[in-house]
């Protein structure tokens, strides 16, 4: 008994988020390709896993088999295509060209059943094949998505909101692990674990990685605005242009401490400068080899240090509470955390050192 209600647990889990993902996407239209992506992708896996649990549970027929091979070469794919969709990126030729060895077999299989041009065996092996390129090549784009989203948040926000994406690149990591599992049992086959309490292993691995996947992709959504590409048709500047822009940028920010607003976007300065975001995002990059938000990050932590120099403050709690308030911090863990990558001292320490020496 303990062992069908075991190698039930994916199948029922992916049904349960399928459900809850079709009670999201008749919410509303917010982020509603993000929620059918993460839902089509839960469809596929319920079929998966029902078709696991059957297997295992000695119900076996052909057609089962011809839904197995196809739900096991689309649920990494619908995984890169809900990737795709989180990070807001652009339609592409590579999520369609993933889905072709499912294709292949979903016409293939019957046909062959009919026509019997070659054994099911080789079939098999095909699909086993193909399913671990797949899982490569999902595993390695979607990481590099991941990182390209990153680095379009941090040229379009002042504040550092990669905390957005850690829990998508735990999942992407736990990802990796689960793929070479899943390749391997996919090379043994399914008779390996026939009739073995071994199956309760894959199983359980599986159940926690579906929960994990569900439950990040149901808290987890990203501002449009960090992957929109700018609009403008200029030509790329100059590094004249870049020199000349980064000067104005920097008297901005000197004269108008555009940095102390919490919410300052790349927009927000390149309309303040009378650029555009393609422009200013270049001329910080070539005059300082950084991104737009550690750019700001200096600013701020600049505008902290004149703050806790100021011997006027009673309390060294006084200090610290307006260097953050002034400076445009978004958070205390932002403001502790950058100040000491910056200075390397804390604000404490340096105001102490600032006062002594004042």
């Amino acid at each position: 008994m303990l062992y069908y209600w075991i190698i039930s647990l994916p199948m029922m889990l992916c049904f349960f988020w399928s459900i809850f993902f079709i009670i999201r996407c008749l919410e509303g239209r917010n982020n509603l390709r993000i929620k059918v992506s993460i839902l089509v992708f839960f469809i596929a896996a319920t079929a998966l896993y029902t078709d696991h649990w059957l297997y295992f549970s000695e119900e076996r027929n052909a057609f089962g088999l011809w839904t197995y091979l196809i739900a096991n070469l689309s649920v990494y794919p619908l995984y890169y295509m809900y990737l795709r969709a989180l990070t807001h990126a652009k339609k592409s030729i590579e999520t369609p060209l993933l889905f072709i060895p499912a294709a292949i077999i979903a016409l293939l299989f019957p046909l062959n059943g009919h026509f019997e041009w070659f054994g099911e065996d080789r079939l098999i092996l095909f699909v086993r094949i193909c399913f671990a390129a797949e899982v490569i090549w999902v595993w390695w784009r979607g990481y590099l998505l991941l990182q390209e989203t990153r680095a379009r948040m941090d040229d379009t926000y002042s504040d550092d909101r990669s905390y957005l994406l850690r829990p998508t690149y735990i999942i992407q990591h736990l990802l990796g692990l689960t793929a070479a599992i899943s390749m391997l049992l996919n090379f043994l086959g399914r008779d390996f674990f026939t009739e073995s309490m071994l199956v309760c292993i894959p199983a359980v691995v599986m159940t926690a990685l579906l929960y994990a996947i569900g439950y990040v992709a149901a808290h987890t959504t990203l501002p449009q605005e960090t992957v929109e590409a700018d609009s403008s048709t200029y030509q790329p500047p100059s590094k004249e242009d870049s020199s000349a822009l980064m000067e104005h940028i920097d008297r901005l920010m000197r004269e108008q401490h555009l940095f102390t607003n919490s919410g300052l976007t790349i927009v927000d300065v390149a309309t303040a400068a009378g650029s555009n975001r393609t422009y200013v995002s270049r001329a910080i990059n070539r005059s300082y080899s950084i991104s737009f938000s550690q750019y700001i990050a200096r600013q701020r932590v600049l505008y902290a240090q004149m703050v806790l120099a100021d011997a006027r403050y009673k309390t060294d709690k006084e200090a610290i509470a307006d260097a953050i308030a002034l400076s445009g911090f978004a958070s205390e863990q932002s403001f502790y955390r950058l100040f000491k990558e910056q200075t390397g001292t804390t604000p404490l320490q340096f105001r102490k050192q600032s006062v002594m020496n004042g």
